[in-house]
């Protein structure tokens, strides 16, 4: 008897110690990144960004700014990649009319990427760009439009040499193709490089990156099936 009495309470604090040391504990849900207040305004298929707003990190100009890589991962939350220093127009945001000096504010496809070399670099719709290339600004049916012109020698000056054309203003890569540009509403507006020696000076309307690895860092993380687009400060 005594046997049995002694077997049942070592039994019972077995029973006391196991639901001690192993307690039930809620489990909190992981957290998620918020979602950026720009992002409301990009198509739903869109997971990579080019965004570009004003900073105060590396100078206090009204054209001082950082370009930075975003990509949305498939739960839906923003991650930002990189963040170079980029420079815009003279007069900074708020494009209103060509020769302003002003860079236009708002949400943009990439018209078609171009580089001098002879191959495309990723895998964007891509252009090469030659000495003879322009983006029309004169007025009349060409306005807005990429040209090549016979003794042009400019076009593939140093800061030309890698970049992207901007959807701004109905741009057309050949003339009398596609919706027209509307006359004097601004033309030209590119993403590119910086000349030797002006890295990150302000531009006549464009977003310069001031340094050709990044551009080119850029040019082979985009992709088309990521149906990216170019955010400007917002």
């Amino acid at each position: 008897m005594l046997a049995r009495l002694g077997l049942l309470l070592a039994a019972l604090v077995l029973v006391g110690t196991t639901s001690a040391v192993v307690p039930a504990v809620a489990t909190a849900p992981a957290p998620r990144s918020a979602v950026p207040s720009w992002a409301a305004d990009l198509p739903a298929g869109t997971t990579q960004v080019v965004r570009t707003v004003s900073s105060r990190k590396y100078c206090r100009k009204v054209w001082c700014t950082v370009t930075q890589a975003w990509e949305r991962d498939d739960d839906g939350a923003w991650t930002k990649l990189r963040e170079f220093r980029s420079s815009i127009g003279s007069r900074g945001w708020g494009k209103q009319r060509e020769g302003d000096g002003r860079s236009p504010v708002g949400v943009y496809r990439i018209k078609v990427t171009f580089t001098t070399s002879r191959a495309n670099p990723g895998l964007m719709p891509w252009r090469q760009r030659r000495a003879t290339s322009i983006v029309s600004e004169r007025a009349g049916r060409n306005y807005n439009t990429w040209l090549e012109v016979r003794g042009v020698t400019s076009g593939n000056r140093p800061s030309m040499r890698s970049g992207w054309v901007l959807d701004f203003n109905r741009v057309r890569l050949r003339p009398g193709v596609g919706p027209r540009p509307v006359p004097g509403k601004g033309s030209g507006i590119f993403y590119h490089t910086s000349k030797p020696g002006h890295a990150w000076a302000p531009t006549a309307g464009c977003t310069q990156v001031g340094r050709p690895s990044q551009m080119r860092w850029l040019l082979t993380w985009l992709r088309p099936e990521a149906h990216p687009r170019v955010v400007q400060d917002r």
